[in-house]
């Protein structure tokens, strides 16, 4: 959303757009992988990127679903009118003791990242069902354009530390579910293996249609994510936004890596006359722990 008055438009058919995916999926909890705010002037007419924040927390308490949300890298650009600090005090402000919808932590853990949070999900006996890790990937890293961060090493650390607790706590291996915004490489990885017809990869649904900055526009940077969750066991699956076109999952080494689908108008240019990309993901959790992933295209239900 741009929050601008040129922008009026557009961000209006992104909410009427979340609306209808809404009403028609009834979800019990909503997480939005970033890139709420782009407050960049050559497509929004605005460096406002606390009017986006302000719009959508009043849209999200009039619907009454709990919601959390990873950072994107365009949510906090050096260039917004709001700082990174300014920004996570407002977002305060309009959690959950203000609007009983938002979950956005009051303290943030002293790691790496502008939001960092899990959130236990629990059956009604009181058993952990899934640990839903919302973790930062950061914007960008040095000089240069679209120089994509990275998780982290303290990130990563932070994670298995609270997997291993739970862990213990359970007396099991806990069920997890990770999100966060810029991809791994190895969704980069996982994709190129698919072209190649590999055996490695197990495709479950959606196409990478992204063309603009490649396939998929991972850090240059390697992330510990990956292997500690392998080696840890506890994660189903990956949960990434930042690629408008991209909404492919696919099965890589034990882990399902999934885009989510695209809500965006106003991005990439020529992006609000498209509709294949636009929709959500719902992901349905059983008192297992097993989960369902399946797309939900907005063209399919607002035809």
């Amino acid at each position: 959303m741009g929050g601008g008055v040129l922008s009026y438009e557009k961000d209006l058919k992104a909410l009427k757009a979340v609306y209808k995916l809404l009403e028609y999926t009834k979800p019990d909890l909503v997480l939005v992988t970033g890139d709420l705010v782009y407050p960049v002037g050559i497509s929004s007419f605005s460096f406002n990127n606390t009017a986006p924040v302000q719009q959508f927390a009043a849209f999200m308490r009039n619907t009454g679903i709990p919601w959390a949300f990873t950072y994107g890298n365009h949510d906090t650009e050096s260039y917004a009118a709001t700082s990174a600090d300014d920004l996570n005090t407002l977002y305060k402000s309009l959690s959950w003791h203000t609007s009983r919808t938002l979950l956005y932590p009051y303290v943030q853990p002293a790691i790496t990242g502008r939001n960092n949070q899990l959130i236990e999900l629990r059956n009604q006996d009181g058993s952990l069902n899934q640990a839903l890790f919302l973790i930062d990937s950061n914007a960008y890293t040095g000089k240069g354009l679209n120089k994509y961060d990275y998780i982290h090493d303290d990130q990563v650390a932070w994670y298995k530390e609270h997997v291993l607790r739970l862990n213990k706590e359970e007396n099991r291996t806990v069920s997890s579910l990770v999100f966060f915004h810029i991809p791994l490489q190895q969704y980069k990885t996982a994709y190129e293996l698919y072209e190649q017809g590999s055996d490695e990869v197990q495709y479950h649904f959606g196409a990478n249609d992204e063309n603009f900055m490649g396939k998929v526009c991972c850090s240059e940077y390697p992330s510990a994510m990956f292997d500690t969750a392998k080696e840890l066991g506890s994660t189903q699956g990956f949960f990434c936004g930042h690629d408008h076109y991209n909404n492919m999952s696919l099965s890589y080494q034990g882990i399902r890596l999934t885009y989510g689908m695209s809500i965006d108008y106003l991005a990439m240019p020529g992006i609000a006359r498209d509709t294949k990309q636009r929709g959500a993901t719902l992901i349905t959790v059983h008192d297992d722990s097993k989960v369902d992933i399946k797309q939900v295209p907005l063209s399919e239900i607002d035809p």
